[in-house]
């Protein structure tokens, strides 16, 4: 065994657990955060649309360690059961490894790593499909789609969020635990050396029985993995033992960082610039639909009014006073929910459509470079805002749209003029603009934690 590669190893370790201590783990222990909030949000949704039911057992689960749930195959006629266990029994250990799990080398030992694997890997996020081996990564495709039937398109791309944000953290995390696995082996071996290596003659070569008759003697309670022994021997004893050696040392070497040569690094300010020229294009066509609104209002309002009543309503409005409210109960038809109604009143209804399409107006005639300018927070409030207003207003304007069209005597609906053609513009707009902000998020996020772990 020799004692200068014992010597060299042991100064890697050391950097490398610093290394790891500072750096990778303050980003594993969020990102698994934000996993387990990302799932959590996820299921919660499954449960209140009836596809998966509350686990009654729950309480009674006492955890000691995380454990993975079962993997098995299901039947059809047990899957609302097995469904029910296995996805509350996923979120309870989730829980566990987030909240109660200490992020340090020490207790990060390789059992727990492999445990940790097992859980992120027990959902293929990444390879979400109903076709895969996996039964349970099967169930949660067939049930993400169903979520989606009778769902608004922001809904949708909310649930489409959650799934790419669990893929994209599962990678980030698969890439954090690969790097703590690999340093474990290492420093394991490291450990068996340092308890074995005054026993093993210089010039006997031990074999994997050998070394473990020893360890239990001067490890008692050290776990047994015969692969990395078998690695130990080769590295320390056979004829490429030099070369391997030098390989582990590579691999825990670490990469510096060269800010000032490097690559610049990337923005992703350029999908809020999208989203907010998406949006800002639609202030012509919400003037439209304001200018179609008015015109069918009076159409409905004129069938009640006598000659007299017309010509007081002209001239209020000539005079600018103050104009009565127009109360109009409508129904909203959302596929899969009871038809519900509400009150609209008109007035505050088309104050909105002006309101926005001054903003959206006032943003279409900034020049480009003045858009960029801005800070990245500040796209982001006019997207958040915007999108929001925008389904809002969709959603009542469709049901004004069909109110219109109903609430006229028949001779006068070919007068009535209908937006719909405005709305799909409206909606294609707001679900664009939509996924740009989910970019934007997405990738900021991917590329800070893979700064913190120092791969470009």
């Amino acid at each position: 065994m020799d004692k200068n590669y014992q010597t060299a190893l042991s100064e890697a370790i050391q950097i490398r657990r610093d290394y790891i201590e500072k750096s990778v783990f303050p980003g594993l222990k969020e990102e698994l955060r934000k996993f387990y909030n990302a799932y959590e949000a996820l299921y919660r949704l499954l449960l209140s649309k009836g596809m998966v039911k509350e686990d009654p057992y729950r309480q009674d689960v006492q955890i000691k360690e995380i454990q993975i749930p079962e993997t098995e195959a299901f039947s059809d006629a047990d899957k609302n059961r097995q469904l029910t266990i296995r996805l509350s029994h996923y979120d309870i250990q989730l829980d566990v490894l987030v909240n109660f799990y200490q992020f340090n080398t020490a207790y990060f030992t390789l059992d727990r790593i492999k445990r940790v694997l097992g859980l992120i890997k027990y959902i293929d996020w990444i390879n979400l499909s109903p076709d895969s081996a996996s039964p349970i990564t099967r169930a949660m495709a067939e049930m993400t789609n169903q979520l989606r039937v009778g769902t608004d398109a922001l809904g949708i791309s909310g649930i489409v969020g959650l799934i790419q944000r669990l893929a994209r953290l599962s990678r980030s995390i698969l890439c954090s635990l690969k790097i703590l696995f690999d340093f474990n082996r290492e420093a394991y071996k490291l450990d068996v050396r340092t308890a074995i290596c005054s026993h093993i003659p210089p010039e006997k070569s031990p074999s994997a029985a050998d070394i473990k008759k020893l360890m239990a003697a001067s490890m008692p309670g050290k776990p047994v993995y015969t692969e990395l022994l078998e690695e130990l021997i080769k590295e320390d004893y056979a004829l490429e033992g030099p070369e391997l050696q030098e390989q582990v040392l590579e691999s825990l070497k670490l990469v510096e960082e060269t800010p000032k040569t490097g690559p610049k690094e990337v923005s992703y300010k350029h999908f809020l610039v999208e989203g907010v020229q998406i949006l800002s294009g639609l202030a012509p066509i919400l003037l439209e639909i304001g200018v179609k609104l008015d015109a069918n209002e009076d159409i409905l309002a004129n069938r009640k009014l006598s000659l007299w009543e017309k010509i007081k309503r002209l001239w209020a409005r000539m005079m600018n006073k103050e104009p009565e409210r127009i109360i109009y109960e409508v129904t909203y038809q959302d596929s899969g929910i009871s038809p519900a109604k509400e009150l609209v009143d008109f007035n505050q209804l088309r104050s909105r459509i002006d309101k926005k399409a001054k903003q959206f107006s006032s943003a279409q005639n900034m020049s480009l470079a003045k858009i960029n300018a801005l800070e990245d927070t500040q796209l982001m409030n006019f997207l958040d805002l915007g999108i929001r207003d925008i389904q809002s207003l969709y959603k009542t304007l469709n049901a004004i749209d069909n109110y219109f069209k109903q609430a006229v005597e028949q001779q006068d609906r070919d007068k009535i003029k209908g937006i719909k053609p405005e709305l799909s513009t409206l909606k294609n707009a707001y679900i664009k603009a939509n996924q740009r902000r989910s970019d934007y998020i997405l990738l900021t996020e991917e590329a800070a934690q893979l700064k913190k772990l120092n791969i470009i």
